[in-house]
């Protein structure tokens, strides 16, 4: 699976190994997890990206996005 918008914080690649949909209750502060409803993983890496850094939604930079995944989502 490919998609031309996704470029993986992680390691760069563009290949995708599923996308998924969460549902969520109510969003937690203490836990940025809780309010991502959208995942990729890398078909690389095998790490799951929220879809929002993936894909750069909203126009943000490569370069933010591998900040906030390494800042917030990265275990």
């Amino acid at each position: 699976m490919n998609n031309e918008n996704f470029i993986c914080p992680n390691c760069d690649s563009k290949e995708i190994l599923e996308q998924m949909f969460l549902s969520i209750e109510a969003p937690n502060n203490s836990d940025p997890w809780s309010s991502v409803t959208q995942v990729i993983k890398c078909d690389s890496c095998k790490k799951t990206i929220p879809a929002h850094l993936g894909e750069r939604w909203d126009g943000i930079t490569l370069e933010q996005a591998k900040k906030e995944y390494s800042e917030k989502y990265k275990n």
